[in-house]
């Protein structure tokens, strides 16, 4: 029987950062993935799908270019965007995964499951382990309803040979809503079914009413009260049929209505794991009701977010190998959309502050007063700083607009050092530029924004 240090279960962000952090504190670590490496956002997530927005935002850019002075435009080729798509992400495996090999972290490419607190087996090999880290991630939820063949999830997106020439997405969240900007810049009629009041549940209805319109602009259609309550499937197209009885069909369905801990197939609860649909419950140093196991990442329920899994995690080697001080607040997460506008945020919004009891003052600097980005043609959008009344620190940002994802980095330092929101307005920031938006919105919390 081997003995490690660190024992991962799951590649995913959560499984090999930590490994890596594990390594290069002189540790012995073993990760085992029973797919690739990179988990869900390297491989059918984050890094794919982004790859795609990057693609179809050059094509709308192409579809304007006469606001700029130049003649022309492009056209796609889905086949070649895929090909792009896949090589990107064959790219960065294949670096982490010579990275893992340069630190002596040992993979093991099969399934593992918990033993007992210590002991991992790995296929049919048992690893001793002083530290066992769950990091398996997370399944796309598939309703009752939906849980029949043909109907899509966001796995299978990413792997489509062709382009059907309509889809009806279930679920207006954040998967939905950037598949749906993807797509609809790909000449896909989109329609959206929504069973919450709005799309994108969570973030300041400000911020996303501009997304909102900008899809509404593009030909997405939106249902928003409205339940999918059942799905017919055909060779030829697919149907939804709604709570109210209208019926809606398209080439193909996409479910999008969330994740779910993958939680099963691990032997938790004969391990004595303490676990619910949700997650595996753990404390502020991710460690779980037995000791010398964590968890951390989409498994713990808490963020469906590549870089908080990878926080988690982090946090919990600190706790193993470190001074035990690094911890995760909530408060403190960002998260970004890539819809087109992006929206970027960083701690809750105003809405959940105000429902919290907690007095806060805003300030709004929009994009159409931005030189830059008048320049660049994306007049579209603001940035919201939002400070709690009583001492003026800043407590979140919610930007919706271009380059968001880019932009929330100093809101991220703002947040987290509690700087107050009148001097983000008297710090000099570069002009022309984007940046200078902060400035601007700093500056409403004294005597004004100079540009408005």
């Amino acid at each position: 029987m081997d003995r490690y240090d660190l024992v991962i279960i799951g590649g995913g962000p959560a499984g090999y950062v930590p490994a890596i952090r594990a390594a290069q504190l002189g540790r012995r670590v073993a990760v085992a993935e029973e797919e690739e490496i990179g988990g869900t956002c390297l491989n059918r997530g984050c890094i794919p799908t982004k790859t795609l927005v990057a693609s179809t935002t050059l094509l709308r850019d192409s579809q304007t270019a006469r606001r700029f002075g130049l003649e022309g435009s492009l056209s796609f080729s889905w086949d070649k965007l895929s090909r792009r798509k896949d090589m990107v992400v064959k790219r960065l495996r294949k670096g982490v995964e010579a990275h893992l090999k340069h630190l002596g972290i040992e993979v093991f490419n099969t399934h593992a499951v918990l033993k007992n607190p210590g002991e991992v087996m790995v296929g049919d090999k048992l690893l001793e382990a002083e530290n066992v880290l769950l990091s398996p991630g997370s399944l796309p939820l598939r309703p009752g309803p939906f849980a029949v063949d043909g109907v899509q999830t966001s796995r299978d997106v990413l792997s489509w040979d062709t382009l059907p020439e309509s889809l009806i997405i279930v679920g207006g969240g954040v998967i939905g809503c950037e598949f749906a900007s993807i797509f609809a810049s790909l000449g896909v009629e989109i329609t959206i079914v929504e069973m919450l009041p709005s799309i994108l549940p969570g973030i300041d209805d400000d911020i996303r009413q501009v997304v909102h319109n900008s899809l509404k602009r593009s030909g997405v259609r939106i249902h928003t009260e409205n339940a999918a309550e059942s799905v017919e499937v055909s060779e030829k197209d697919a149907e939804v049929i709604m709570a109210d009885g209208m019926r809606l069909s398209a080439g193909r369905i996409l479910v999008s209505t969330g994740r779910r801990a993958r939680t099963e197939g691990l032997n938790l609860s004969a391990a004595g794991v303490e676990f619910t649909f949700s997650g595996i419950q753990t404390d502020e140093n991710q460690m779980t009701n037995l000791k010398g196991v964590y968890a951390a990442g989409d498994v713990t329920g808490k963020w469906q977010l590549a870089h908080a899994g990878s926080a988690q995690a982090l946090a919990a080697v600190d706790h193993m190998f470190g001074r035990g001080d690094r911890k995760i607040n909530p408060d403190t997460m960002p998260g970004c959309i890539f819809t087109s506008p992006e929206i970027a945020v960083v701690g809750p919004g105003q809405d959940e502050w105000e429902e919290r009891g907690v007095s806060v003052r805003t300030g709004i600097s929009r994009y159409i007063a931005n030189g830059k980005a008048v320049g660049m043609n994306e007049t579209e959008g603001f940035v919201k700083i939002i400070a709690r009344e009583q001492d003026d620190a800043v407590i979140g940002v919610q930007i919706v607009g271009a380059d968001a994802s880019s932009l929330v980095g100093e809101a991220v330092l703002a947040v987290n050092l509690g700087v107050k929101a009148s001097e983000i307005g008297e710090m000099i920031h570069p002009h022309p530029t984007l940046s200078e938006l902060y400035m601007e919105a700093g500056e409403s919390f004294g005597a004004g924004a100079i540009h408005g």
